[in-house]
């Protein structure tokens, strides 16, 4: 028994005796079979589909169509069907339209495909089709997690399917054509067009003066006739140890934002405690007085000293390219709006590490953000190590594929089959290294361990140690429960921490009693505890569902520990009210142990009181959406005696999109977008208000009365960075910022514009209580700021990498006129489709027709935005109409239609596609000048390669080299693939052909194609102009009958090709058969083309060779 060599590593033994039987089937690697696959998402349509929704049990009947496209490059068939393809979907799987595959549904989002009895195998170098449907709908590309891993059914071995293993989710999902998800979809898509009408609007009148403002804005600013302007190098802090705790954040801050030594330090902060006037008095208030010799801060607590601080830190302009930085004199009155100003980090979904936290703690105090709400635990992972509980971080913290669930919780959100290598959780020191680093910012950090439900992490880790150890002392499901149910995000029960049982309650006060700990090892109380409490429902129980025969059972209704206790105790409704009781439970742990405060999610504690809990203080989390009634929702949670946190969705979820656009990350549903000006813009004390400056997420304007009630008295507000969708560092810092700077001055200052709740008052789309002047010259200062100063801050001194959002351009008779959103922000264009990029500062003739593509770039830079594209007025050699097709993506090159000719610019390089595109269609080409026309060649350069043009053939051919050279490049059919010719030798090869109406020429493949007794250099269909008939490639059958076979093209087609047919273009038959093909006539007849399935589709002329090219363009788009 010996290895094979040219196996992997992991490959089965191979045995070799004069006793192994014949019939001996050896199987390879599972990852051998991976290798091979490669997978393309195409989206198909979210309305209009024909697909009976509700025959699939989709709540409210709302279904969405994709296609699964397998690629398989193997060069032998593959027909062990001993797998399936398992890949995380945030929507329900609901149908997958083929005899060969069936699917299932595991737990929460993983999901997976396998082959039925019936699958016959992948051939060599084929593809199949997996039409799907899935529940709801899908706008953003994002929706689509990567990672696609196949399992070998007989040892659960795993493999990635390559080309899904990437956060560049163009890799395998098709880029979307429509941002639309119902019919009633009225939100407007972002184009380069429409965002810059949006920013021109933003931008008009932007602030140039930045050196008075502040973000936060301060409660009042005074600054003199006579003031004047000097520069500093550094800063200084006299009397720093009157910052007490807070002095070493302060110190470090400082030198972070500097970036000074001590001998640089010229500018002295006197830092003093003493009285505040009257009007600002208050912890964290302070005055500042400004002047050239010296800045005077005061302040009657440390808080007050170091926010005091932190405001001259945000005058000052780090990025200038002067020594000195510039300073105003002027006198500062400051006070907080909100106590408490918050920002949430979701490290449970997927994590966040130590330096991350500690970096958004930094911003935060810069910002004078004071609370850390803290996301420590959910169904996707458990981040905290507990002494004592070593499961929840050895299991909990880790996802892979384990089906028993042993070792880790099986894998959600797009992490793929394999535990990552580093570490996914907080060791206690680390945890209390966090919260020394942010008592030292001014910053308090909740921890939330959510419960009763989002607890699966939890739930799982101690099933592990039940199964190893034997220890159920700390088991927080009833091993006798079978309850069936479905939670929000499709866990079952073991999702939701069961209330009945006494070691769910041990397992609480371990908790609480490990955490109490690691506060006091960084020498703080434990003042507050989050303790989650959404979401733990069965969501078949809600109406959308009322109609399906699934199972409609309450929580814990079938467990027989809470029938017990509810039969001994009849007051208690277990099965209705889980949240409830479990808040009730864990509120007297909190007491017991001396916790000042609880904070729930505003779902977890319906229908409570604050008088039914021991604890003093109990804080909601409001999250009710405003077009779904949030404004009454809010009311109500006024009546409790709760405190109240603004926690909005559809204004300050930063897991939402930027903008409408479907390659914006997030979810969106709570709206389609929170863009910086939206959460600026947000009015958190008088929510009716809101309805009048933004729409509802179907882009619709709301109408909203302002209850007949006194207004809600709100503690505070704060922003999440919810991380289902965001999976790197990299995306967690573009979703949270520049947004949670908005935040920040939302929360420490009220703006002029915000008006008072009033009684009865409506708000819509259409009224004008809201000044909006105002707001928009408010706006426009901080967006100045926020541009030309902080964001710069930010990146360059704390390396937060912000985003940078795409700039607006339009084309006006061939004038390029381009903008942005945040000012002093670079914009470059591109005339070669990226390859060459020119900065822009003014409006620029490009040229009627060029395609155009922008990108945004920090200051320095050093971070870009996505690119953009501009769609063409006209396209170049071209004399009739240019449409953008309707089906390809947003950046897609024009179609021209000009006569018979057709005309598109060379593709972005890719895989050769397996079901080979059309010809296109020309008349006699003579010269270069021409073929330079045909490929878009702007310069005449004589050489090119795939999307490449240069006037030198090593430069153009470097990375996609020609052998033996140039000679005879147009009709080598060895170069074929690396689409590399000589423009002037097509042309001498076209002349010696003797340039007939049976040429082709196709650019889409990048080299000549000569269609006459001599050649034909393509595998692929040929559309001969001239001629009655269309020659197709199609499932090995030559069309023998009538007229079709007699034609020229057709005889030289099928001497060539013996898997070639004519078909009938008039569609009266569907199918090869043998019988003629004709045209149906006119100067501009119709064109049919047959797809693989057999179906014959009509279209136009205009358009035909569109309609031909789209499958191509779509497989040579990836």
């Amino acid at each position: 028994c010996e290895s094979n060599p040219l196996m992997p590593f992991s490959s089965p033994q191979i045995c070799s005796s004069d006793t192994l039987s014949d019939d001996v089937e050896v199987t390879l690697p599972i990852s051998n079979f991976a290798d091979d696959l490669s997978l393309r998402i195409q989206m198909a349509s979210n309305f209009d589909h024909g697909i009976d929704c509700a025959s699939h049990n989709a709540d409210w009947s709302l279904c969405y169509s994709q296609l699964f496209v397998f690629e398989y490059a193997g060069n032998e068939a593959y027909t062990d069907n001993n797998f399936a393809i398992y890949f995380s979907s945030i929507h329900r799987l609901l149908h997958v339209d083929h005899p060969d595959f069936e699917h299932g549904h595991v737990v929460g989002d993983l999901t997976y495909i396998k082959p039925t009895a019936s699958f016959k195998g992948f051939e060599p170098s084929s593809e199949i089709i997996l039409p799907v449907v899935f529940e709801y709908w899908s706008v953003q590309e994002s929706d689509k997690m990567p990672r696609f891993f196949v399992v070998d059914s007989r040892d659960d071995s795993t493999a990635v399917i390559p080309n899904t293993d990437t956060e560049d989710l163009h890799d395998f999902v098709i880029p979307y054509t429509s941002s639309m998800k119902t019919e009633g979809d009225n939100n407007v898509p972002m184009t380069a067009e429409n965002r810059y009408t949006r920013n021109e609007k933003l931008s008009e009148g932007f602030e140039t003066d930045t050196s008075t403002r502040i973000i936060p804005t301060p409660f009042r600013v005074d600054i003199s006739e006579t003031a004047q302007s000097f520069g500093i190098v550094g800063v200084s802090l006299i009397n720093a140890d009157l910052l007490g705790k807070l002095q070493s954040g302060a110190e470090e801050l400082v030198s972070t934002i500097t970036m000074k030594t001590a001998s640089d330090r010229d500018h002295v902060l006197i830092l003093t405690i003493g009285t505040l006037p009257n009007d600002i008095a208050g912890t964290e208030s302070y005055t500042m007085e400004i002047t050239a010799e010296g800045t005077t801060i005061t302040a009657s607590h440390e808080e007050g000293l170091f926010y005091g601080v932190m405001s001259f830190l945000g005058l000052l302009d780090t990025s200038s390219s002067r020594s000195t930085m510039p300073v105003k004199e002027m006198t500062i009155y400051d006070k907080p709006r909100f106590d408490y100003r918050g920002h949430q980090i979701d490290s449970a979904r997927n994590f966040r590490t130590k330096e991350s936290v500690m970096q958004t703690i930094d911003a935060m105090a810069l910002y004078k953000l004071n609370n850390l709400h803290f996301g420590l635990s959910n169904d996707e992972g458990w981040r905290l190590e507990i002494p004592g509980m070593e499961e929840l971080t050895t299991v909990g913290s880790r996802r892979c594929f384990d089906l028993s669930e042993e070792t880790c919780i099986l894998t959600q959100l797009g992490s793929g089959p394999d535990a990552s290598d580093e570490p996914q959780f907080y060791s206690v020191a680390d945890f209390v290294e966090i919260l020394k680093y942010a008592a030292a910012r001014n910053v308090k950090v909740a921890p939330e361990f959510n419960m009763p439900g989002h607890a699966r992490a939890a739930v799982v880790s101690m099933e592990a140690r039940a199964k190893k150890k034997r220890d159920n002392s700390y088991r927080l499901m009833d091993p006798e429960d079978e309850t069936e149910l479905l939670t929000v995000q499709f866990y079952d029960r073991s999702s939701i921490i069961n209330p009945c049982l006494d070691s769910s309650v041990r397992f609480v006060v371990k908790l609480v009693d490990e955490v109490v700990k690691m506060y006091a090892e960084a020498q703080l109380g434990l003042d507050v505890w989050q303790f989650g409490g959404d979401e733990a429902k069965n969501i078949l129980l809600g109406a959308g569902y009322s109609a399906y025969d699934l199972p409609k059972e309450l929580p814990f209704s079938k467990s027989p520990a809470c029938i017990k206790k509810m039969q001994e105790d009849p007051t208690i409704s277990i099965d209705t009210d889980a949240a409830n009781y479990w808040a009730l439970k864990v509120n007297q742990i909190l007491a017991q142990k001396g916790i000042r405060e609880m904070m729930a999610w505003e779902d977890g504690l319906n229908g409570m009181m604050k008088e039914e809990f021991e604890i003093a203080e109990v804080t909601v989390n409001f999250w009710s959406t405003l077009f779904w009634g949030g404004t009454d929702v809010l009311v109500e949670a006024s009546k409790t005696g709760f405190g109240v946190i603004m926690a909005n969705p559809d204004y300050l979820y930063f897991d939402f999109p930027y903008e409408v656009h479907p390659e914006e990350r997030g979810y969106y549903w709570g709206t389609r977008e929170n863009s910086v000006a939206k959460v600026f813009s947000f009015a958190p004390e008088n929510l009716p208000q809101n309805a009048e400056t933004s729409v509802d997420r179907d882009g619709n304007a709301m109408d909203i009365t302002t209850p007949d009630w006194p207004a809600p008295v709100i503690k505070g507000m704060q922003g999440q960075t919810w991380s289902e969708t965001v999976r790197t560092e990299a995306q967690h810092q573009e979703m949270t910022y520049p947004r949670v700077l908005a935040v920040a001055e939302r929360a420490w200052h009220r703006g002029s514009w915000e008006l008072d709740w009033t009684p009865t008052q409506n708000y819509h789309g259409t009224t004008n209580h809201v000044p909006k002047d105002q707001l928009a010259t408010d706006f426009k200062g901080f967006n100045t700021v926020l541009g030309c100063r902080e964001v710069r801050k930010i990146w360059q001194r704390l390396g937060i990498a912000y985003r940078v959002p795409p700039p607006g351009a339009m084309i006006e008779g061939g004038i390029l006129i381009a903008n942005t959103e945040l000012p002093c922000t670079r914009i470059q264009y591109s005339l070669d489709r990226g390859m060459n990029w020119s900065e822009y500062f003014t409006p620029v003739d490009v040229g009627v027709g060029k395609y155009v593509s922008l990108k945004s770039l920090s200051a320095d830079g050093g971070l870009e935005s996505r690119v953009v594209n501009v769609d063409q007025e006209e396209c170049l050699s071209c004399q009739g109409v240019c449409e953008s097709n309707p089906l390809m993506p947003f950046s897609s090159p024009q179609v021209c239609v000009a006569g018979s000719t057709l005309q598109f610019p060379p593709p972005v390089p890719s895989k050769q596609p397996t079901s080979p595109p059309l010809a296109s269609v020309t008349n006699t080409v003579s010269d270069s000048n021409e073929i330079n026309s045909l490929f878009k060649n702007p310069v005449g350069n004589e050489f090119f390669c795939g999307d490449t043009f240069s006037s030198v053939a090593e430069t153009c051919l470097v990375s996609k080299p020609c052998p033996n050279g140039l000679s005879g490049v147009c009709t080598d059919d060895n170069r074929q693939n690396q689409g590399c010719f000589k423009v002037s030798q097509c042309a001498a090869e076209y002349e010696a052909a003797g340039a007939t109406s049976t040429e082709a020429y196709n650019t889409q493949q990048g080299r000549c194609r000569i269609c006459g007794e001599e050649q034909v250099h393509s595998e692929n269909t040929v559309f001969f102009e001239g001629e009655e008939f269309l020659c197709r490639e199609f499932d090995g059958v030559f069309n023998e009958g009538g007229k079709g076979a007699d034609s020229p093209s057709c005889t030289l087609a099928r001497e060539l090709y013996t898997d070639t047919c004519c078909i009938k273009s008039d569609g009266s038959n569907s199918a090869p058969a043998p019988s003629p093909t004709i045209f149906d006539g006119g100067e501009y007849p119709t064109l049919w083309i047959m797809n693989t399935s057999g179906a014959v589709t009509k279209c136009s002329l205009t358009v035909a060779l569109a309609c031909a090219m789209m499958t191509s363009f779509f497989l040579m788009w990836f």
